[in-house]
Parts: structure tokens; sequence; C-alpha cells
């Protein structure tokens, strides 16, 4: 923003700088300070002035702050107040100081760039995050509040320039809590953005967020807007018809496995997307998989740096000058007559209380309370699972499992040598690195599982083992008494028996791969990974399958459903691919480094998605200047992008 501002005292805020105004609200960077020197940088969003008469929009805008404040997590923009000053409602915020996903690709679109896949792939897996804790969320009594946003779209995933991500604007969220209704037939939410059931102007679901979270993902990948037309009768219509390609469609840079999870999740019926924003969200983890949303938020933390340099610095300095003018008028501002001014509207959603003299120090407590709680929050969270690294001088490498049921005794085999036995986490260590090593896993009364790592010395990797039940045989009647078997006759038909056959269940077809974790398309439909059940159509029916791993040729049959309460198994063998493309992305975490690749200097830190050659590689980075020179090896897979760290 260049327009120049002048800094006013708004209550017990100080507006230091404006950010935007919309159809609905005005919304500033704001200062509180306090006795010794405290000081806080926070948002201010105003209800516009025109509107502070509006019951629907007031209700809207209250309803917004009671739903925000019940989201205190990491991947949501927290709100700390909410009142009335006079005739205008406003909520104080957190302030993210970055862009929203909007102008992140706006500026992406200025220098004919596009944003990196594992750029998109960690913002969309942060926000799913923050999506999902919105879905689940239960009040203090347990009961679940059923918050779902409905206006998930660009300008409201915000990234900071520190690599955080976060969902933000609840105005029209829905929720059990809210005051003001949509009425039937009201399509509430940008149109570009909607789901076809969100569209249509059918039942709202977690899954249109879902749909939408997508369509964010599908125009970071391929830098275009998805359902984007001239008129808004034509993007509803072309959502309705979910009439699109996948983003290697214009990306060729985009691997088929996020192709496939972007479709999931903007297939048009619900029930085909997935299950909930945590499934979507360990998809994108997997795909991300062996680097994390750590090790890529450190990358998208220099990029958002280098990006928007101009920006930064000139916002930097509109905030320091207004901050340094609001001081002094905190400084000589006389003491505020909260009664008169700080009157809570019944409809608000919070009633403070309190005398003139102790509400500054009130709101510190309020505010240093809630930071409390943020940093409890953050000391809490499980860790996410990662690949570890060990020493780099190490020769050896170690593989943890996690059996799953945790209480199965097991059998552990890697490379032909028996390595451990036990349940639930196991750790094989001093292992001779090494690719396509077999590992085996065996459990009485489990199916065998099989599958095949590949190891890099000083790594550790952290994988699931997920076994089989096999189902005993039913023991056969105690009144039956084996007998010699007849021979055949073949020309003698046995005679017809018209009892029609019992059918306890449905039919029930298992899909099994060797190695597993093929994905399995039924008459082109993503349906699920081996091994598995699926018992989604009638018995006898056939159907078109295809077994997909990636670095594995496709394998294509036929398979036919089998008869009720029965189940078949279809097993297939995978061939490994032969040695084609894949790609590396390089970073240092601190500076800046030359990267040789198998000797070859090829280009300077952060280099990303370097093409390589299937197979062992090894990467090495140099700045002579900061005493920086280490190696490390690294596999590349086809048609995927591994992360290397140093």
């Amino acid at each position: 923003m260049t327009t120049s501002f002048e800094p006013q005292q708004f209550g017990r805020y100080f507006l230091v700088d404006k950010i935007a105004v919309g159809g609905m609200a005005e919304v500033f960077k704001a200062r509180i300070f306090s006795e010794g020197g405290f000081q806080k940088l926070l948002v201010i969003k105003r209800i516009l002035d025109h509107l502070s008469g509006n019951n629907e929009f007031v209700d809207m805008f209250i309803d917004e702050a009671k739903i925000s404040v019940e989201l205190q997590h990491p991947n949501i923009v927290s709100v700390y107040d909410f009142g009335k000053l006079h005739d205008n409602y406003y909520i104080a915020m957190e302030c993210i100081e970055g862009k929203d996903v909007k102008g992140v690709l706006r500026k992406l679109a200025e220098r004919r760039k596009l944003l990196p896949v594992e750029y998109a792939a960690c913002i969309a897996h942060e926000m799913c995050k923050g999506l999902e804790f919105a879905h689940k969320k239960n009040n203090l009594q347990g009961e679940h509040l059923g918050i779902i946003h409905r206006d998930v779209s660009p300008s409201n995933i915000l990234v900071s320039y520190e690599g955080d991500v976060k969902v933000a604007d609840f105005g029209i969220a829905k929720a059990q809590i809210s005051l003001y209704n949509t009425k039937d037939g009201v399509l509430k939410g940008k149109f570009e953005y909607m789901s076809p059931e969100q569209a249509s102007g059918g039942l709202v679901t977690p899954q249109s967020d879902i749909f939408a979270a997508g369509i964010i993902l599908h125009e970071m990948l391929t830098g275009r807007r998805l359902f984007k037309t001239d008129s808004e009768i034509k993007t509803l219509n072309k959502i309705k018809a979910v009439d699109i390609l996948p983003p290697s469609d214009s990306n060729p840079a985009v691997p088929a496995r996020m192709d496939e999870i972007v479709m999931k999740a903007l297939s048009k019926d619900p029930a085909d997307r997935f299950a909930d924003c945590r499934a979507f969200q360990q998809a994108l983890l997997e795909f991300m998989y062996p680097s994390t949303p750590d090790v890529v938020r450190d990358s998208l933390k220099r990029f958002m740096n280098e990006t928007f340099a101009q920006e930064i610095a000139t916002e930097r300095e509109r905030l320091q000058t207004g901050s340094d003018t609001a001081s002094q008028m905190w400084e000589s501002a006389p003491e505020l007559d909260l009664e008169e001014d700080w009157s809570e509207d019944a409809g608000s959603a919070r009633t403070l209380q309190t005398s003139p003299s102790k509400a500054p120090l009130v709101l510190v407590g309020l505010i240093a309370l809630l930071a409390l709680g943020v940093a409890v929050f953050f000391a809490m969270r499980e860790p996410e699972t990662r690949l570890v690294e060990v020493e780099k001088t190490a020769t050896t490498g170690a593989v943890q499992l996690r059996i799953e049921p945790p209480e199965a005794e097991v059998q552990v085999t890697l490379a032909g040598m028996k390595m451990v036995e036990g349940a639930g986490m196991l750790l094989l260590e001093g292992v001779e690195p090494g690719a396509d090593l077999p590992l085996r896993v065996e459990a009485e009364g489990y199916a065998l599982y099989e599958d095949t790592i590949d190891l890099v010395a000083g790594e550790r990797l952290r994988f699931k083992v997920p076994l089989e039940l096999i189902a005993a045989p039913e023991p056969p009647p105690s009144d039956v008494v084996d007998a010699p078997t007849p021979p055949v006759d073949a020309t003698v038909r046995p005679p017809r028996d018209d009892t029609p056959p019992s059918a306890s269940g449905p039919a029930t077809i298992r899909y099994l791969s060797r190695p597993s974790g093929a994905e399995v398309f039924v008459d082109g439909r993503l349906i699920g990974r081996t091994p598995f059940n699926w018992d989604g159509a009638p018995p006898g029916s056939r159907h078109d399958v295809e077994y997909r791993l990636s670095g594995h040729t496709t394998t294509r049959f036929s398979a036919k459903m089998p008869e009720a309460g029965s189940t078949e198994p279809y097993s297939r063998k995978l061939t490994k691919q032969s040695a084609s493309p894949g790609k590396v992305s390089v970073n240092v975490k601190s500076g800046w480094a030359n990267v040789f690749v198998d000797g070859k200097q090829v280009d300077t830190t952060p280099l990303f998605n370097f093409a390589l050659p299937a197979g062992k590689h090894t990467i090495r980075v140099v700045n002579e200047a900061s005493g920086v020179d280490e190696s490390r090896s690294v596999t590349i897979t086809t048609g995927e992008t591994a992360s290397v760290t140093f």
C-alpha cells in the first residue's frame, strides 16, 4: 500500500497503518501500549460506518468474533478482543506480517513464474491443518460446534514472511453458535471457490471446504484461475459440471501423485473426496516425504523474503513511522472514560465489566494468558513423523517400524537377515545402506508383509507396517462325518438345489500388491491403497482396475465382484520401471553455497527441481568463505522430487 495514513487513536488501540478496505470492513495494523514499555502489534478489523445499522452485517460480524475466538490454533488467525466503540463494531486479532496466497500468485504472475510444487504442497498441508481443527472443534461441554468456513479462498489463506500459514476470515462461517443463519437458496462465499453442492444451493458440509482447498492447490500449481469465467452464471455452471483438467496439463512439472491428490479433493461427489481435512493433509505429507513441512517452511521463508524484499522494507518503514507517532500519542493521551466509550453490546461475544483504572491491567493480563495458552499449545503438539538424520560420518543407517496393530508379535527380516522380534515400535540399527533392500514382517495369524526400502548411510527411516488379520476357517458341524469323496462322472449332472444361497454380507474384493502401497483405480476412480477391502459394487459386476505405484509400471486388469458374503483376492506383482529422470531440491539452512552433483558444479542454493536420472547421487555444498563443505548421498525416484537440506 503506497498511500499515506495518518495514525489515529481508536479507544485503547492506536491505528498505525491501513491494510485494506473490503465490502464489509476496513482493516488496520494497530498497537497497544502499557506501562514499562509494553506494546503489542495486532490488527483491528472494523465494520464500515454505513453498515453499523445493518443488523444482518452486524450479526455476521459478531459471528466471526464468536467463532474465531474458539479457534486457538497455529494455523488459524487468533482473535484477542471484540467490542463496540460508539457506532463501530471491531475485532482485535493477530497480526500476520506477510501476504495472502492471492498476493503471492499475483506477484509470481508479474514475474512470469510458477510457485514451486513443494511450496504449494506445504501451504496446502498447513491450510488443511487449520481447517481440520475448525471442523472438529468442540466447546468446553464437549458439544461439537459444527464449524464450516464456507469462504476458503486465496485471499483468506495468509503466508507470513516467516513461512507460517494461517487460515483467516470466518466472517460467513457456519456454526451451531451463529446468530445469523443463511436463508434457503442464498449463496454465501466467493463463486469461483464454491463446491458443486454449494453452487447448487445444497447442503454445505466440511467436504465443501475440502473442495475449495483443492481449488486453491490447483491454482497454486498452475498459476491460473480454475473456475473464473466472464460471468457468475457461467462460473457456477462450470463448478457444477466440475469440468477440469489435472494441474500437470498446464504445468508439466507437477508429478502424477500430486495430480491424483488434487483431483480427489476436486471430486464432484463429496463422498469421493478425502474423508476429512486430516486425510487430505496426510496425503500431502506423504507426497512431501522424505522432506517435512518444517524443512520446506525454512525454504518458504527465504522464498517469501526474496520475493517480497521491496515490499517488506516499505511495510516496515511505514510501520515504524506509524508506531513512533502512536507512541507519542499514547504518552500524551488523557485517561480514557471507559464507562462511556466502551459500552458492550448485548449481542457481543463477551461482556467486560471493569473500572477505568484497572482496564489496562486487565487487558495486559488477558493478553498474557492468551500468549501462555498459545505457548502451551505449541509445546504439547505431537511432533510430526519425519526422516531423522544421524551423524554425517555414519556408515550405516537405521529403520524404525511402527507395527499395527501394536499387540502383534512379529519377526522382522531385512536384506535376508533376521533383525528383531517384538511388537509395537521396533528399531533396526546398524543396517548396511543399499537400494531395494527386501523387508519381511511375519506374525502368527497375520498375512505376510513384504516390501523393499532404500536406505542411505546416516539416515533413519520411519514408517508404518499395517498387518492384515487372516480369518480363521469355520469349523465343520459336529454331526458331519468325513466320508470318501466318490468319483465324479461328468455325464451325470447333480440334482438341482432350488434353495437360494445364503448371503451374510456384501460382495468384497481384497486388493493386494507386491510391493504394497499401490493406489487402486476402479473404472478410473481412485478408491484406496493396497492392501485393503472394497465392497462398493454389486455382486457379479465386472470392473477395470489399475494399480499405480511411483517407480513401477502401471498394472491393469479386470476384476469381477464375487457372490454376496464372499471375498475374492486380486494380487499383482508390480514391475519396477527402468531409470528415468526425477528431481532434487537443495537448501542450506543459513546462508548459501555452491551445489555440486556427482562432482560437477550445477548451481547455487536454493536449488529447486533439478532434474537427475533415477538412482543414487552425491550432493555436495561448498561455501569457502563460511567454511561450508558437506556431502550427502540421495536416492532419486522416477517422477518425484527429493529434498536435501544442509
